[in-house]
């Protein structure tokens, strides 16, 4: 459904039903989420919804796109941050940090943002119809965040081993196996112990050849 200009309060009743679609796509799934249920949750009729959404299928792009928009901004402040100070030891491990700080600001950090992301996932790969878009939305991110990743590490004058695409795709890897597996567990995800296994990984992933630039 092609958007027009929308007004706030519009933009306020599709943030709502967003809200409402993640809380509900994290605890249920999906597939097992109705258009009512949404709704209903987010105390509007289901001719709001239609209003602004053709189906639900939409809804989950716009939600993928709205979580992609977040990151990117938080990304972007991060590297923002990248400051002189932060990196006047232009050590393996400064670099390190930094890379990590570029990385995890990308990423969801509630485990209810967590689960509804995996569910995404999960449902664009039974629905042929948002594989591509997704996909597409994948891409633009990994080019996005790929770029001031390796503006991050380059200003410690070291490099990727691998290709960037790569380095992220294991990065993501590594932070959805841990916080999944926390999950399973009936923990809420431990940015301690997750952060360790980001940093041994990361250490692979760059060069150690940091000089100062």
């Amino acid at each position: 459904m092609a958007m027009t200009t929308l007004t706030p309060r519009r933009t306020q009743t599709r943030e709502k039903l967003m809200d409402a679609a993640t809380v509900l796509f994290a605890q249920k799934g999906v597939l097992a989420a109705s258009v009512e249920e949404i709704c209903e949750r987010a105390e509007f009729t289901r001719g709001a919804f239609y209003s602004n959404f053709a189906d639900k299928d939409e809804l989950c792009l716009a939600v993928l796109n709205r979580q992609a928009a977040r990151e990117l901004v938080a990304t972007q402040k991060a590297v923002a941050t990248l400051s002189g100070d932060v990196l006047e030891a232009n050590t393996i491990d400064g670099l390190v940090e930094s890379a990590l700080s570029v990385f995890l600001a990308a990423q969801p950090r509630r485990s209810e943002d967590l689960l509804a992301a995996m569910e995404l996932r999960l449902h664009a790969i039974r629905n042929p119809a948002l594989r591509a878009p997704l996909l597409a939305l994948n891409d633009e991110m990994v080019d996005q965040i790929g770029t001031l990743l390796v503006t991050a590490i380059g200003r410690v004058g070291a490099t990727l081993t691998v290709p960037v695409a790569q380095a992220i795709d294991l990065l993501h890897a590594v932070y959805a196996h841990s916080g999944g597996t926390a999950l399973l567990h009936g923990l809420e995800p431990d940015d301690r112990s997750r952060r360790e296994q980001l940093t041994a990984l990361m250490r692979s992933l760059v060069s150690e050849d940091c000089k100062p630039r």
